[in-house]
């Protein structure tokens, strides 16, 4: 870990967050990234990266199991988190998206549920070889799902 740009490092301060964002730790981006574990913490601190992860975006499968314990709250007799309408509402825009738009959604919020699955082998690896297996399959595979995404979303984003 050395000195680097300053555009090398603000892109490695937004690839931090970002990182953050979708539930990584500060010691596995710290890893990931190649940056010191004081520098993340200061990152952290000067970027507010827990409330950027508090205001990202609900992911699909937390807006469908909502609507699910909405609807079974309902069919209980209990006070639903979300009203039906809203629910109805949610479902209407999403029918209204493209195919391609579709697929889109669905993949981010498979590849989180992947990314999310592969950050817990990171952490709970019994030995420092499993662990830095892990955190390689880690890198790999957000590597490719980053590479697919930007490919999917810019057809996606043309796709009228």
């Amino acid at each position: 870990m050395g000195r680097c740009s300053k555009e090398k490092s603000d892109k490695k301060r937004q690839q931090a967050k970002d990182m953050y964002v979708k539930m990584f730790g500060l010691e596995t981006i710290s890893d990931i990234l190649d940056v010191s574990i004081t520098t993340m913490k200061r990152w952290a601190k000067e970027e507010d990266f827990e409330q950027a992860r508090k205001s990202s975006f609900i992911s699909l499968h937390e807006i469908r199991n909502t609507i699910l314990e909405s609807f079974a709250d309902l069919r209980d007799g209990k006070k639903p988190k979300i009203k039906p309408d809203e629910a109805a509402k949610y479902a209407s825009a999403f029918e209204k998206l493209s195919d391609k738009k579709k697929m889109l959604s669905y993949m981010y919020s498979d590849f989180e549920l992947l990314s999310d699955e592969l950050i817990q082998d990171v952490q709970t690896g019994k030995t420092k070889k499993e662990k830095e297996f892990a955190l390689q399959v880690l890198k790999i595979v957000r590597l490719k799902t980053d590479s697919i995404l930007t490919r999917v979303t810019a057809e996606a984003l043309n796709d009228n």
